[in-house]
C-alpha cells in the first residue's frame, strides 16, 4: 500500500474538480444552444395547413376542399420570411405542397388561398 503525500491528493482533487466543472459547462452550452422541439399548426385553409417545427415547416393538405391557388408562408427569427410559389391544387388533393427551413427559428406557418 503506497502513502499519498497531501500535496498529490491536493492536485488529484483540483483536477477532478476542474474536469466536473468543464462537463456541467460542456451540457449547459449545449442545452442553450440546442432549441427545444416544438410543433404547432396554423388555421385550416380549405383543408390545407401550415405546420412548423423548431426550424422547419412544410404546407399539407389532408383534403382540399375548394381547387386553386394555394401559398406556403412562415415566419422566419432574425431573418426574411418565406414565401413560397403559389401552387395549382386540385379538389380532393391530399399530401404536402411545400415545405423549406428557417436559420434559426420559425415562429409560425400558414397557407394563403388565390382562388
Amino acid at each position: 500500500m503506497t502513502k499519498s503525500s497531501p500535496r498529490a491528493i491536493k492536485r488529484m482533487v483540483s483536477t477532478v474538480s476542474k474536469a466536473v466543472a468543464v462537463g456541467a459547462l460542456s451540457i449547459a452550452a449545449v442545452a442553450v444552444i440546442t432549441p427545444a422541439a416544438s410543433a404547432a399548426s396554423g388555421n385550416s385553409t380549405f383543408g390545407c395547413k401550415g405546420y412548423w417545427y423548431s426550424t422547419s415547416f412544410h404546407g399539407y393538405c389532408g383534403s382540399v376542399t375548394k381547387a386553386g391557388q394555394f401559398q406556403l408562408v412562415a415566419g422566419c427569427d432574425y431573418e426574411a420570411d418565406y414565401l413560397g410559389k403559389w401552387r395549382q391544387l386540385s379538389h380532393g388533393y391530399s399530401g404536402k405542397f411545400d415545405y423549406d427551413e428557417c436559420t434559426f427559428k420559425v415562429s409560425q406557418s400558414h397557407v394563403r388561398y388565390g382562388g
